[in-house]
């Protein structure tokens, strides 16, 4: 077996003009697989962490009545003891930590033009404390201080629709969780730029305690936990599970995957796109490899018909011709894992910069990652490509006439 090994080794440097440039053509696949699939890696991580970080948490919690009927008033299917809920989930492991919401809309007025808004109520601290901290473009964020002025921060749209900076004031307006309409006077602090032009023309953000006293409720909408590692996800939520099933409201636990519909949407968009390259880069070096190998069979044509007038079986002749694509995978890979991996390094490096994506406005850093799996993967595609390539030559090798053969010029 190491003397056919060899000789298959053997094979492959002969011709080595032919044999570099099909390594250059092999490698040049995996190479371009790594680092489309390195950059769509890097770029679902960056948008997992980000998704997460701009305010969506790891894990959050909801009455289980929030999923099965619409509210008939704000916080209607809110958290009641949500206070003694943040105390049991704050004490289990990996949690940094909990964070109150109330989610709830209504409309905003400078006096002379009003608007809808979509607000979200916070807790200063517990946001800070979670990493959650808003993209200010102006200002500063909200006052963990009680008493004094109703603070706010709103999106760059809403600044500019309504004419508002720092310092200037509104007035928001909403109904009560007894059905009432009711009103406050806000100080905007802050504007934010949330990278979603849609999101930046509703957004506003006040206190907690503020948005209680709006609402006339002492609700939340959810809680939302903050975990020091986002592969602990699965292992937190299973764990917290059974733990609030003895409180006296219903809850329901909901993963961060559950709820980022738009990475979801994103990432299999670009898994899909992924897949249709690597189809494409089979078939370029199936199609490329079956011409070379046929070639490399025409060549050897007198040297077949020797080795079969000695008496070496037919299936030898097959299986030296796949063996020897199969070399010439596995070297190929090894080059493309190689270029892919030193390309990646360095784009890396280069601190390149795209437009930003449909519906943003933050240009996206292009990063590639290196991914064993996806490495492994298209190593992988490749042998197997070339082995399937010299299954057509060897077939047709094995079946020389050996006076054919032997005449052949």
């Amino acid at each position: 077996m190491g003397k056919f090994l060899l000789l298959a080794f053997r094979n492959v440097f002969r011709n080595r003009r032919r044999t570099i440039m099909t390594l250059v053509m092999v490698g040049g696949g995996v190479a371009g697989l790594l680092l489309v699939g390195g950059f769509f890696a890097r770029m679902f991580w960056g948008l997992r962490e980000s998704t997460i970080n701009d305010g969506l948490g790891h894990i959050q919690i909801f009455t289980a009545e929030h999923f099965d009927r619409e509210e008939k008033h704000v916080l209607d299917t809110g958290i009641d003891n949500w206070r003694q809920v943040a105390g049991t989930v704050s004490t289990g492991g990996h949690v940094r930590g909990v964070a109150p919401r109330i989610e709830f809309n209504g409309m905003l007025s400078n006096g002379v033009k009003s608007g809808i808004f979509m607000g979200s109520a916070v807790d200063p601290v517990a946001e800070e404390s979670l990493g959650f901290t808003p993209r200010l473009a102006a200002g500063r964020d909200l006052d963990t201080k009680p008493g004094g002025e109703v603070e706010a921060i709103i999106g760059a749209g809403v600044a500019h629709s309504m004419n508002v900076e720092p310092g200037d004031g509104l007035t928001i307006l909403a109904v009560t969780s007894d059905g009432a309409l009711n009103g406050i006077d806000v100080q905007i602090v802050g504007v934010v730029n949330t990278g979603f032009k849609e999101m930046d023309d509703r957004y506003l953000r006040i206190t907690l305690p503020s948005a209680q006293r709006l609402l006339q409720s002492d609700r939340v909408t959810n809680l939302v936990v903050g975990l020091d590692r986002t592969e602990s996800t699965d292992q937190v939520a299973d764990a917290l599970a059974p733990r609030l099933r003895g409180l006296p409201q219903q809850l329901v636990l909901k993963k961060w995957i559950d709820l980022a519909a738009y990475y979801k949407q994103v990432r299999s968009l670009f898994s899909t796109i992924f897949v249709f390259l690597g189809v494409i880069v089979f078939f370029m070096v199936l199609m490329s490899s079956v011409n070379t190998l046929l070639m490399t069979m025409f060549e050897r044509t007198r040297e077949i018909g020797t080795m079969l007038a000695m008496g070496t079986p037919r299936s030898w002749i097959m299986a030296l011709f796949v063996l020897e694509a199969t070399l010439l995978g596995v070297l190929g890979a090894i080059v493309g894992v190689a270029g892919g991996n030193l390309l990646g390094v360095l784009i890396n490096h280069a601190g390149i910069h795209l437009p930003p994506p449909p519906g943003t406005n933050v240009p996206m850093a292009f990063r590639v990652l290196h991914v064993p799996s996806l490495m492994i993967g298209s190593s992988i595609l490749v042998i197997v490509s070339l082995a399937l390539a010299a299954i057509l030559p060897a077939i047709r090798a094995s079946r020389l006439q050996i006076a054919e053969a032997l005449a052949h010029v």
